[in-house]
């Protein structure tokens, strides 16, 4: 034999070794111990461990064993127990139970290694959480042969044993761990979610005073109520009130959703939402007979109820999302419809099947509420925004209408405004014409006739001249106002017409001092300086005076102007003239308390008081 066949036959030896040591790994993987399902136990009623096991009466049930299907019902405490052979490994026993109510103690011989719960306090219940138990591997456990769960519960509530999960704590662990983040994270959830919802539409109902973000935010926090209680071990109050709030939280969130989804799609039949208020009535009444002892049918027929109630608001949403699309009532259609599938599936489970595996079973319902209340709530906020730009494109329209408006009232303002200053000019052109008349056309006939009759009484003639050459400028000076303010008023007026008194033979006496500042217009100003010259030229036509006192000033209370002469005075109890009545009239237009007082061979006395 050469040499190259002996290493033929080395590497040939080699490979087949490597083949046999692969596949004898294959083998030992395959026979790895896989976890083992327990589907049976034995149970009795009372509380058993090793050391008074031959007492009890025990008899096989097949897992899940849920008591409130049992004929009579089990109620208070009762133990099952498996045989430990069941385990693969036994070095490494772990068990998974997917459910079991309402308290438990796991026991090895007659020691308890494990408890759910508060096992001797009635408002624990740990029936709605999976649980992970490793047995021990000490002296604890030698030569134990059973494993005995004692199970304290009672018909009301979701009480007894599910099937179980037997194997290492490697395999266990993993599955163990992902019910439990399913069931904390679809909580959490569910609880933030709704209460932001909740928040924001209470927030919007007080805001906006809206009924339906009310009754929306109102189901929105009775929903996360009921997650947040529904997720709790050891309770914090008594557990008839703890269950009774769960159920209120459901019937009321069942209720009012049904109710705001019609009312959102515009669905007004008023015996399908009195159909919704009589279902929970019954429903809440039922819960509270439940916690006092009544038989659990009564409660399962208040679920029904709602159930059904609610199914008809579902169903005339349908109907209408079939007959008059939208995406609001189809959005409302489908998730109500997924929603009602997969709750009739979760009652099913709860209260009428009897698979195996139904007390075990993933709950859809508090999931697919959540994506219920998330579509309702996106029709309500659509509906929101809509609303908010056709109230938007409304105060566009009211806007424009509203600058047409003012435009309108702008014009007509603006034409008022033409007539008065037109009205005010005709009146002032007659008042100047009327003025000319009496005055300078009554002086210049009395000069005419004068010129025609005694020519050679020059003096005569000029100061007739004069006296019509000061009417003349005291009707022009009526034009404008002479000066902003009263105290110049008085002065001008003194500067102008003080060589007309002299003329006249009447000495003046002036003694004015500032007035206090007084809001007048420039028409009332002109009122005023006219007052002023038709009282002087009054005294110097009629009163034949030879003094004239002028005193004006301001005092603590008001604006004051006193005017005296000394001249013939006349009848202030007589018939008052024309010029007097117009006088009083432009007195009062200011605001003046005016007040003559004549005597006959005195003369005459005019105050004048008005506001500072």
């Amino acid at each position: 034999m050469t040499a190259r066949t002996e290493n033929e036959i080395r590497w040939l030896k080699m490979v087949t070794a490597g083949i046999a040591l692969a596949v004898i790994l294959f083998f030992c993987s395959i026979a790895h111990a896989a976890p083992v399902k327990i589907l049976q136990a034995e149970i009795a009623e009372g509380q058993y461990s090793q050391a008074n096991a031959a007492t009890g009466q025990w008899q096989t049930v097949s897992l899940s064993d849920v008591w409130r299907r049992k004929t009579p019902c089990r109620d208070h405490i009762w133990t099952y127990r498996v045989p430990l052979s069941v385990f693969p490994d036994p070095q490494d026993r772990t068990l998974l139970i997917y459910r079991a109510g309402n308290r438990l103690r796991l026991l090895l011989n007659d020691q308890q290694f494990a408890e759910a719960g508060n096992f001797l306090n009635p408002d624990t219940d740990v029936s709605n959480h999976a649980m992970m138990f490793r047995l021990p591997t000490t002296e604890q456990s030698a030569n134990a042969t059973m494993l005995y769960i004692q199970v304290a519960g009672d018909c009301r509530r979701y009480s007894g044993l599910s099937q179980m999960l037997a194997g290492k704590f490697t395999d266990i662990a993993p599955l163990y761990q992902q019910k439990v983040d399913t069931f904390i994270w679809s909580t959490v959830a569910i609880v933030v979610v709704c209460s932001i919802l909740c928040f924001v539409s209470l927030s919007a109902s007080l805001l906006y005073r809206s009924f339906n973000a009310l009754l929306f935010g109102i189901t929105c926090g009775f929903w996360a109520l009921r997650a947040w209680l529904w997720s709790m071990h050891e309770l914090p109050l008594p557990y008839a009130i703890w269950f009774f709030l769960i159920d209120l939280s459901f019937g009321v969130w069942m209720s009012l959703i049904c109710i705001l989804a019609m009312r959102i799609n515009q669905i007004r039949y008023r015996w399908l939402e009195a159909a919704q208020w009589i279902s929970l009535v019954f429903f809440l009444g039922s819960s509270v007979a439940l916690a006092f002892g009544a038989p659990p049918v009564y409660k399962a027929l208040g679920i029904d109820l709602v159930v059904v109630a609610g199914t008809g608001a579902l169903i005339s949403i349908m109907i209408q999302a079939f007959r008059t699309p939208s995406p609001g009532n189809i959005a409302v259609s489908l998730a109500g419809f997924v929603m009602l599938v997969l709750g009739v599936y979760d009652h099913w489970n709860v209260w009428m099947t009897d698979a195996a595996d139904a007390y075990q079973r993933f709950y859809f319902t508090p999931l697919i509420v959540l994506f219920f209340i998330l579509a309702v709530g996106i029709v309500l906020n659509l509906q929101y925004m809509r609303a908010m730009r056709s109230d938007a494109q409304y105060q566009k329209v009211l806007e424009v209408e509203v600058s047409r408006q003012r435009a309108i009232l702008e014009q007509h303002h603006q034409a008022l405004a033409q007539q008065a200053r037109q009205e005010a000019v005709t009146l002032e052109r007659e008042r100047i014409m009327k003025d000319m008349h009496d005055g300078l056309g009554s002086q210049l006939v009395s000069l005419m006739s004068l010129v025609q009759t005694a020519p050679q009484q020059k003096t005569e003639i000029e100061h007739e001249l004069q006296e019509a050459l000061d009417t003349l400028r005291a009707t022009i000076d009526t034009l404008s106002p002479s000066g902003e303010d009263l105290t110049t008023i008085l002065a001008q007026f003194r500067f102008r017409h003080e060589s007309r008194f002299k003329r006249a033979g009447i000495q003046l006496n002036w003694r004015v001092k500032p007035f206090s500042s007084t809001a007048w217009s420039s028409n009332n100003l002109i009122q005023f300086e006219q007052m002023i010259r038709e009282i002087f030229t009054n005294i110097i036509k009629h009163a034949g005076a030879s003094q004239i006192w002028v005193d004006a000033g301001t005092n603590t209370e008001d604006n004051f102007l006193f005017i005296q002469d000394n001249g013939t005075g006349f009848d202030a109890s007589a018939r008052v003239g024309r010029g007097l009545k117009n006088l009083h009239q432009r007195a009062s237009e200011l605001g003046i308390r005016l007040r003559i007082d004549s005597t006959d061979g005195v003369g005459t006395t005019i105050s004048m008081h008005w506001a500072l």
